[in-house]
């Protein structure tokens, strides 16, 4: 389930890597990353799509599921861990990267023209999660998702070879909509990590305190705040589907499978009742498909 890290590696032995900015750890393999694609809202990395297409996404996916390891799961220095993974992610630019996940990366940053700017917000955003729990307002919650859920959606649109300007703003509107969604799926455990997602001043306006987000069930307030968040995550996923009927071919089919998820995940929180205390909150396979299937025939959500 894990891979301890090399002593080497982490020792400073390396000259290229800072004395002392991280000790000898675990990381999880490979195959323990690429699993987690089943709990995603959306399909990650369909069947249909071409195998090497595939590849490319499973190697992007591994790489930001190690990430958010680094960031919310990892014991001790979780700093220094990311500053290590940013060390490798350069030299996976360089095909020389010690950790599997970041080896896999080689290929497609390389075939794909990923810029490392682009993927090293991942790991700022983790880095930001270290110091600061709660969000303000709205603006700070989209500051935070600049970094930890756009990146993500450019990165496939340079798998795609569709990394263009006016298009990752359409692709920024759809990943910052699954961000907020999947933090309002996560209320309850975000809160035991010490960090809520949730815009202050939303919470005030809704009368709800952090105690509501640990009730066994959801407050007739908290239902309240839930269903503003969820709205303007819809919202922001209808804007965003223009990009599917901007696309063609693999990048449509792709594409249209992550809005699809996204809005069968506002249907599952509907038919929760905005409760996603009581019960997680899931999308069902036969609502996402219905979705993806409009979606690719209408090019976008009316």
């Amino acid at each position: 389930m894990v891979l301890s890290l090399p002593d080497e590696t982490l020792s400073g032995e390396d000259p290229e890597h800072p004395q002392g900015s991280a000790r000898s750890g675990e990381l999880p393999r490979t195959a323990a990353l690429l699993a987690r694609m089943r709990s995603e809202n959306f399909p990650v990395a369909s069947r249909v799509l071409p195998g090497g297409v595939r590849e490319h996404l499973h190697a992007l996916y591994g790489y930001f599921r190690l990430v958010d390891y680094a960031g919310d799961e990892a014991p001790g220095n979780r700093d220094a861990l990311l500053d290590f993974l940013e060390h490798d992610l350069a030299r996976a630019y360089l095909g020389t990267a010690r950790i599997p996940a970041m080896q896999a990366l080689h290929p497609t940053v390389t075939e794909c023209a990923i810029p490392m700017s682009t993927l090293v917000k991942l790991i700022e955003a983790n880095r930001r999660d270290q110091h600061v729990k709660r969000c303000a307002d709205f603006g700070e919650l989209l500051e935070n998702c600049a970094l930890s859920a756009n990146p993500v959606g450019e990165s496939v649109l340079h798998v795609f070879g569709r990394a263009e300007e006016g298009l990752i703003a359409l692709s920024d509107k759809i990943c910052t909509a699954l961000q907020i969604l999947e933090h309002m799926q996560d209320l309850a455990e975000d809160h035991r990590a010490g960090r809520i997602y949730v815009p202050a001043d939303d919470m005030a306006r809704y009368g709800c305190d952090e105690q509501d987000l640990v009730a066994p069930r959801a407050s007739t307030a908290l239902r309240g705040l839930v269903r503003f968040e969820v709205s303007r995550a819809r919202r922001m996923l209808r804007d965003g589907s223009v990009l599917v009927g901007a696309l063609s071919g693999t990048a449509r089919v792709a594409v249209a499978g992550y809005v699809a998820g996204g809005l069968a995940t506002v249907a599952a929180f509907e038919a929760a009742g905005h409760d996603p205390l009581t019960a997680q909150v899931s999308p069902s396979k036969a609502r996402t498909f219905r979705e993806w299937a409009r979606l690719q025939a209408m090019g976008g959500t009316r």
